[in-house]
């Protein structure tokens, strides 16, 4: 018997249901990836994410071929035609079953029922799994058996129905029967043209370097990571996110050796470890908004009196904020290390997009997909996620007359000035006590820009805004 793995956002053998199945139920496996420039570009994917998942291709190539697994890759047009080329290869190769791992968004959902149509007219046998969650999407809810709007509860609710048997993921390969089908991985024309600037000597390749990176953060740093976390010139965080984005490590795997540092306790025993732990649930809780309430992956904000906001836009600022040109050292400092390394530090985050939706008054959407064309670790739900929570369009959101001013927030988490110095060159030899908001003569000395807004005015003009939206 042939079994056929359709690979997606699961670019592993570690904790990888479908390949699992296949090669548990198959004497001969196969796997395909469907490449399609068009469909990333749809989804705003980044040139730089575009190459890591080029790159990750072509490792993991390698380790099927240890245990006799061919990978063929598949040039796609898009969406509409994935179903036909899939049949192709059952027809042509004789496969009899075929599987793979679930995401999320409407785009793929759609695509999927059309593979799952076409599959039972022609009587082939399939079989799906969700490896990017621990629970089925939409398992947990509340009482009134809805979905759960709000992290604290979720993630109570997540605990209380938890069982260390869903993380029992431990399985051995062993080699399959040898196909005649020879991978094409290094003879496809991947027709890619680096575009990006982003340093990419800063994130390893393959599963093994995955699995090693949380090794190494597990057992020394992890334990600080409730201290360290909003700390952006502290290494503090596991930079694990590229690898959960495109499932080169799955949560799962995260969430089990976490625990085994802990006892296997979720919510008591290292504060940092359950902090941690919290993370990966929240990356959960957002896949689940997005399942449960699929308007979120439309465009559309969750809290619906959004959709009255007059948002403003300007040629002019959206580009100083793009190009780290704000006047503002923590705002334009986190926008370069965005270029730079594909990657933004997780309060940065927060205190950017809060800038851009709230002091500049932009559409969250400019935002969400100008991060989504620039980060290596852009996972579209917990991008959407973020950026929603930070306009306070979305769910769990931050109230909307909530608004990080970003000199305060420099000061509170980069006091020293170290992070704004590493990123921009001309405020490199200011005095700690003016970096975070230099004088209009130390500006221009080192030819750094004014502010491109007033925060006190942006403020009281973004809380008009809301209120008028909600009246």
């Amino acid at each position: 018997m042939k079994g056929l793995v359709w690979l997606r956002n699961d670019l592993r053998m570690d904790d990888n249901p479908a390949l699992r199945e296949a090669c548990i139920h198959s004497d001969e496996v196969h796997c395909v990836y469907i490449y399609s420039e068009e469909q990333m570009k749809f989804h705003n994917g980044a040139d730089c994410k575009i190459e890591f998942i080029i790159d990750n291709l072509k490792s993991l190539n390698e380790s099927l071929k240890e245990i006799n697994v061919s990978l063929t890759i598949i040039e796609s047009e898009g969406f509409n035609d994935n179903a036909n080329k899939l049949l192709n290869i059952l027809l042509d190769r004789s496969i009899d079953n075929i599987y793979w791992n679930n995401m999320f968004g409407t785009d793929e959902n759609d695509r999927d029922e059309e593979v799952k149509a076409l599959l039972n007219k022609n009587n082939i046998s399939y079989k799906n799994f969700d490896d990017q969650v621990v629970y089925a999407p939409g398992a947990i809810k509340t009482k009134e058996q809805k979905p759960y709007s709000v992290f604290t509860p979720f993630k109570r609710r997540w605990i209380e129905k938890f069982n260390i048997d869903f993380l029992d993921i431990e399985f051995q390969y062993t080699p399959k029967a040898k196909s005649e089908v020879e991978s094409n991985v290094h003879e496809f024309n991947f027709k890619f043209q680096k575009n990006h600037h982003v340093d990419m000597s800063l994130w390893k390749i393959g599963e093994e370097n995955a699995l090693n990176i949380l090794k190494n953060y597990l057992d020394k740093k992890v334990l600080r990571y409730s201290f360290d976390r909003n700390d952006p010139i502290t290494d503090g965080t596991s930079r694990l996110s590229p690898y959960l984005a495109l499932g080169i490590i799955s949560p799962k795997r995260c969430i089990l050796e976490a625990l085994k540092k802990n006892n296997f306790e979720l919510d008591s025993g290292e504060k940092g470890i359950v902090k941690w732990i919290d993370e990966i649930v929240w990356r959960e809780f957002y896949k689940n908004i997005m399942f449960s309430f699929p308007k979120v992956s439309r465009g559309s904000p969750f809290q619906d009196y959004t959709k009255n906001i007059k948002w403003r836009f300007n040629k002019n600022e959206f580009q100083a904020w793009k190009d780290g040109r704000t006047g503002f050292p923590i705002i334009d400092s986190a926008m370069k290390q965005l270029k730079s390394e594909g990657w933004m530090h997780n309060r940065l985050r927060m205190v950017v997009a809060m800038f851009f939706t709230k002091n500049m008054l932009h559409d969250w959407r400019l935002g969400e997909a100008f991060f989504m064309e620039n980060l290596l670790d852009g996972d579209f739900s917990s991008n959407n996620g973020g950026w929603q929570w930070s306009s306070s369009t979305g769910t769990d959101a931050a109230p909307y007359f909530r608004i990080f001013n970003p000199i305060t927030q420099s000061k509170n988490f980069d006091g020293e000035g170290l992070f704004i110095k590493k990123y921009i060159k001309e405020l490199k030899n200011v005095d700690k006590k003016e970096i975070h908001d230099p004088s209009e003569i130390i500006r221009k000395e080192v030819n750094y820009p004014s502010q491109i807004l007033d925060l006190k005015e942006s403020r009281l003009r973004a809380i008009d805004a809301f209120n008028s939206a909600k009246n």
